[in-house]
């Protein structure tokens, strides 16, 4: 009787270990990518951010974080960000949690899109949806842009 006992706590235990697992992937950020096929990325080495106006609803510390993330990504990649005469413009656009106001730090979704600093053609836009939490302190806003620039520049 004792060993049924433990093969069906065991099983309670597992169940909720599963259920957990499962509720836990679900608030995970689903990357999504795309980008013109037609576009040349090759002679693309310096960049510098958009300015504000292109954000519907700013929050600094938001933009400074999402802008500080990708920085660090970008450098990795080989692109330097410059004032002058960049290359490329990179634009973010962010949606906040429905219900918090515009100034919470949980996300529902994150945009980041390149375009060529002249011509301002889109060449490529990346996307985090799910819930992203957005404060310095989180993991969530890192792993978000990490996996939407793990796909810049395409590989074709």
């Amino acid at each position: 009787m004792h060993g049924l006992k433990t093969k069906a706590r065991l099983g309670s235990i597992i169940t909720v270990l599963l259920a957990a697992a499962v509720i836990l992937a679900g608030c995970a950020a689903s990357i999504n990518y795309t980008y013109d096929p037609a576009a040349s990325f090759a002679g693309l080495k310096s960049y510098n951010w958009a300015t504000a106006g292109s954000v519907s609803q700013t929050n600094d510390l938001v933009v400074k974080n999402v802008q500080y993330q990708a920085d660090q990504v970008l450098e990795k990649k080989g692109f330097t960000r410059t004032t002058e005469n960049p290359d490329m413009l990179i634009w973010m656009n962010y949606e906040n949690e429905i219900g918090i106001n515009q100034y919470g730090y949980q996300l529902r979704m994150l945009t980041l899109g390149i375009q060529k600093a002249g011509s301002k053609q889109l060449l490529w836009q990346g996307s985090a949806t799910g819930t992203i939490n957005a404060d310095a302190a989180s993991g969530d806003l890192k792993k978000a842009v990490d996996g939407i620039l793990a796909n810049f520049p395409p590989k074709k």
